[in-house]
């Protein structure tokens, strides 16, 4: 193995959503961390630990002491949305055309994943989109690791084109293992398995193709915004009231909802409640309060219209916005960009 693969870290972030797809508990955390010598604490919201790729290997070991199933590499490789990746995830969903986002892909992705390895080539008609896993890991975790990877880079291009990818093809290094006909419901290309290297090919013609993921600009502008608050956010010892705010601050507004947090902090949602109550707070108040601030921000900071900023955070009437923003603020969002 290469001297730098020593080096190579991939943050726990993707151990978190591991476990979510696992539905554990907070009592399971540590069986999933077993050999690790990491504190559970590292599975939850707002942790960014960089683990080195033998703990990352020996989680996915683990996380089959709970899923036996042999296609838990593409189960998790479909959680993998553009928006879990962070700012990388952002940037290149703000891209103007799908050649830009992959670049972005492609120039940050040893930041938050660095065990693997995107490359980018054309010829003919073809761009080869080469996916490299750059460590030395068992045949099953090799498997889930380019599955994951290639259902990561198959979601992010249809983010941006809009649609499902069904003129593309995949090719696969390892061989066809025994689920593949299982395949076909998550992938959208047809796949070649046992092939030299695995790649991804995408016809020339989708490069300049305008991002179709509505106003990259705004939502360039959001989540710019939103990384700012996140980083103002205690990076140790946070409050239940802070993991929720980071788990708000890190998904589109609007989209989670309290059984949802609450599942991602590995409790139910009345134990959530319980503990935000002995902080003196909840989950409504909490929300509300981000969604006051983001308003503002946007107001003051930005020339949104009232109703970019409402489809920003999640309001599809406009009218609601404005209802809540007076409650918030005693100003309608007008009156409040005008002072």
């Amino acid at each position: 193995m290469p001297e730098t693969a020593k080096h190579l870290h991939i943050t726990s972030h993707y151990s978190r959503i591991l476990a979510r797809l696992l539905r554990l508990q907070e009592r399971d955390l540590p069986r999933l961390l077993q050999g690790t010598h990491l504190p559970h604490t590292v599975l939850l919201p707002g942790d960014e630990t960089r683990l080195n790729w033998q703990q990352q290997l020996r989680i996915i070991q683990n996380a089959r002491f709970f899923n036996s199933a042999p296609e838990l590499g593409l189960e998790l490789g479909r959680a993998l949305h553009p928006t879990t990746h962070g700012p990388m995830g952002y940037l290149a969903l703000s891209s103007p055309d799908l050649l830009t986002a992959l670049q972005s892909l492609r120039d940050f992705l040893p930041l938050r994943i660095g065990i693997v390895q995107l490359g980018l080539e054309q010829s003919g008609q073809w761009l080869h989109c080469r996916l490299k896993v750059l460590i030395a890991a068992p045949p099953e975790e090799q498997r889930t690791l380019l599955e994951c990877f290639a259902l990561l880079l198959q979601t992010l291009v249809e983010s941006v084109i809009g649609r499902p990818l069904d003129d593309a093809r995949l090719e696969l290094e390892f061989r066809a293992p025994g689920y593949r006909k299982l395949y076909a419901n998550y992938f959208s290309t047809p796949i070649r398995f046992s092939t030299q290297s695995s790649q991804l090919l995408l016809p020339i013609s989708l490069l300049r193709a305008p991002n179709t993921a509505g106003d990259s600009a705004a939502y360039a502008m959001a989540s710019d915004l939103c990384e700012q608050l996140l980083h103002q956010l205690p990076p140790t010892a946070l409050s239940m009231t802070d993991r929720v705010r980071r788990r708000l601050l890190s998904t589109p507004a609007g989209v989670a909802k309290e059984e949802d947090v609450a599942r991602e902090l590995f409790v139910s949602k009345r134990t959530l409640a319980r503990r935000l109550g002995q902080e003196g707070t909840g989950y409504r108040e909490i929300r509300d309060a981000l969604f006051a601030e983001l308003a503002a921000s946007h107001l003051r900071q930005s020339e949104l219209s009232v109703e970019a900023i409402a489809a920003l955070l999640g309001y599809h009437d406009s009218a609601n916005f404005r209802r809540a923003f007076r409650r918030w603020y005693g100003l309608s969002p007008s009156e409040f960009r005008a002072a």
